[in-house]
């Protein structure tokens, strides 16, 4: 008997663990059901596009943010880059800074060209009441050779000369990544073709670069009229002839009745040969007077477009100016 109520007893207290164990179950069930109700939205942020660029580029990417459990408020975006660096620390943004889910929005990534060569972390933490949430992804900063472009800091004054004349504007030349060097300046292309066209200079030609932005002043020349004047040889024998005329009649009107005779034939014989002396000018009838002569010599009239580079002492050649210009125009109106 006794032993019968001792299974009694076991079998009702292996039941009450049982009911314990699912309640237990039931209560974690409910506290995770909970837990969930807690995360009222969710962001989402994909790899960045590129994933890596140049000191100096920038990238970005988009973001999705969901409600959970209902949630209808609203959420406040903002971002961080880490590591910090002394200088130049890429930037983010993100855009719109303040949104209802369910929407997107776009987070922006910019560097700087002294921006260290390092992979970056970019946080997006949005923000509603006391929940908030977090959104991870990287931007990895190659390293760039130091390197130059240039770009146009004054443009040509005037912007439009007559042929013949000339304008001036300025140049600079920028370093990046600490760039140093001798950089010879040049303009390689102009258009339109044509014969004659502006040439460009620079003051100084080529500039040194130690870091900090040179410039140079260009320089647009034009070809203008070429006037020359040359003095006609035609008939310059002519006034040979009566250069002895004088001296004869002077000696006719001396001379005794004995010697005019003597003095008229003399007078015949320079004429004669005066007259020998014309024979090769008479052949000649081509005048070397030129007035005006601008053949091929005027620069046209027309807007022409420079495009200036540079070179330094190694070759190395400078690189695109992005949305900066290289370009000098000047437009060539008719010579006075």
């Amino acid at each position: 008997m006794g032993r019968t109520r001792s299974l009694l007893s076991s079998s009702k207290l292996g039941g009450v663990r049982s009911c314990i164990g699912l309640l237990l179950s039931l209560v974690a069930l409910l506290c995770l059901g909970a837990a969930a109700q807690v995360q009222s939205f969710s962001i989402t942020m994909p790899a960045f596009n590129p994933s890596s660029v140049n000191p100096g580029g920038n990238t970005a990417t988009s973001l999705t943010i969901d409600t959970a459990g209902g949630f209808t408020g609203n959420v406040a975006l903002t971002c961080a880059v880490t590591p910090q660096q002394t200088t130049a620390t890429p930037t983010c943004q993100v855009s719109p800074g303040t949104v209802t889910p369910p929407t997107g929005a776009s987070v922006t990534v910019t560097t700087m060209g002294t921006t260290p060569r390092a992979t970056y972390t970019v946080t997006v933490t949005g923000t509603a009441g006391s929940e908030v949430e977090t959104a991870s992804g990287t931007v990895a900063v190659l390293s760039v050779s130091p390197a130059f472009n240039i770009t146009v800091g004054t443009a040509v004054t005037p912007a439009s000369v007559p042929a013949g004349s000339s304008s001036n504007g300025v140049v600079n030349v920028n370093p990046i990544n600490g760039y140093n060097g001798m950089v010879t300046l040049s303009c390689a292309t102009v258009t339109p073709l044509v014969v004659s066209p502006p040439v460009c200079s620079f003051s100084p030609a080529a500039v040194p670069v130690n870091g900090t932005l040179a410039t140079s002043t260009i320089t647009i020349s034009t070809t203008g009229p070429n006037n020359r004047a040359g003095i006609s040889n035609r008939h310059r024998g002519i006034y040979a002839l009566w250069l002895p005329l004088p001296l004869a009649l002077v000696g006719v009107g001396a001379a005794g009745a004995r010697r005019r005779a003597r003095v008229w034939m003399m007078l015949g014989l320079l004429s004669l040969a005066g007259l020998l002396l014309l024979i090769p000018a008479c052949g000649t009838t081509t005048t070397t007077t030129t007035t005006g002569s601008t053949s091929n010599t005027i620069t046209p009239n027309n807007t022409y477009t420079f495009t200036v580079t540079g070179v330094d002492q190694l070759g190395v050649a400078a690189i695109a100016s992005g949305t900066s210009t290289s370009t000098v125009t000047l437009t060539v109106t008719t010579a006075p």
